[in-house]
């Protein structure tokens, strides 16, 4: 028995020392880096036959997680791709999910923090290259404006380099640019098949800030942006499908600026403070949610950032088993004309 155990620890041990060799010769990283180039450029997303929704950011300012980035939720349907946000790091996670940047529909913006439009020019940029051949629309309530002519213009001198070296044909200039939809709450895009409905929430002192509702083939989504509890949303968002929604943990927060003040920091200690009053506390949301007949209350746009499952745990503290913590890359996927949620 000892001989055979030795006798495959030495094999075992061979083989290790085989392919670290192999590993680093110029024909096996070759052929590997064609496997893996095939694997990343040859794959599409999974085509789905109903409404999507895919988490492409989850985090808040507060706290920095790798694992998330800041705010973005993507809509998909075999005819529409749109975006409500996009903060910093959301494009890799749009990138990684392998949603279809080619034929996005618009980008959908809820308000003008830095962490919900940072990554903006990115998705312009690699829906562009990736094949759009019109200007990607950014729709907004008063102020959008302002944030896509700012990107425009820093990112002029960029897109005249791209179509100078690549050309006209592949770049087609009248795309390069974003085009700005300034909008009042309502309806905001519709075609035969999807409405996008916008509503106010209470986000003081932003104003204005905006929630959205996609309705889809009998299915519905709503992403809610940053706000309080309101009740102007929960009464937008009745009988939906999906409600996607802002929330801070008090106990984690309290806990974290007390440490920032006892650590001798408390010009940050009064920022986060401040963020209390104008995010939804998560122990507010479940009861509304279903008063309103909302069907699945998932928290996103995390305050603080959940680090790890420990404060994940925390986040979770007295909420029922059915509310769902988002996390990046969560796909939830709404047959037509059901009620079943898929969740992957």
């Amino acid at each position: 028995m000892i001989r055979r155990v030795t006798y495959t620890v030495a094999v075992l041990v061979l083989l290790a020392l085989v392919g670290s060799v192999a590993y680093r010769l110029a024909p096996v990283q070759d052929f590997l880096m064609k496997r893996g180039a095939l694997l990343v450029f040859g794959g599409t997303a999974e085509t789905f036959d109903g409404l999507q929704a895919v988490v492409c950011g989850s985090a808040s300012p507060l706290g920095n997680n790798p694992d998330r980035a800041q705010a973005c939720i993507a809509i998909v349907t075999p005819e529409h791709f749109f975006l409500v946000d996009v903060g910093a790091r959301a494009p890799m996670r749009i990138n990684q999910a392998q949603l279809p940047l080619n034929r996005m529909t618009g980008v959908m913006l809820t308000h003008f923090h830095s962490d919900h439009i940072a990554g903006l020019a990115d998705v312009n940029l690699g829906s562009w290259v990736g094949g759009r051949q019109e200007s990607l629309n950014v729709y907004g309530p008063e102020g959008v404006a302002t944030v896509v002519d700012g990107f425009n213009t820093a990112y002029r001198l960029d897109r005249g380099y791209r179509i100078a070296h690549h050309g006209v044909e592949l770049l087609p200039p009248a795309a390069g640019p974003m085009t700005a939809q300034t909008f009042e709450p309502g309806i905001v895009w519709q075609d035969d098949t999807m409405t996008v409905t916008s509503f106010l929430v209470d986000h003081h002192p932003i104003h204005p800030a905006v929630g959205y509702r996609f309705d889809y083939l009998g299915r519905s989504v709503v992403v809610s942006g940053d706000t309080n509890a309101s009740d102007n949303l929960f009464a937008a968002a009745e009988n939906a499908d999906i409600v996607f929604h802002d929330a801070l943990a008090r106990r984690a927060l309290d806990i974290m600026r007390g440490s920032m003040a006892e650590a001798g920091r408390p010009r940050i200690a009064q920022i986060v403070t401040d963020v209390i009053d104008y995010h939804a506390d998560s122990l507010t949301l479940e009861d509304a949610a279903n008063a309103a007949g909302v069907k699945q209350l998932v928290l996103y746009h995390l305050v603080p950032t959940p680090m790890n499952d420990l404060t994940e745990d925390m986040f979770m503290r007295g909420l029922s088993g059915t509310t769902i913590l988002a996390h990046d890359l969560q796909t939830f996927s709404l047959p037509p004309n059901s009620e079943e949620i898929i969740i992957r």
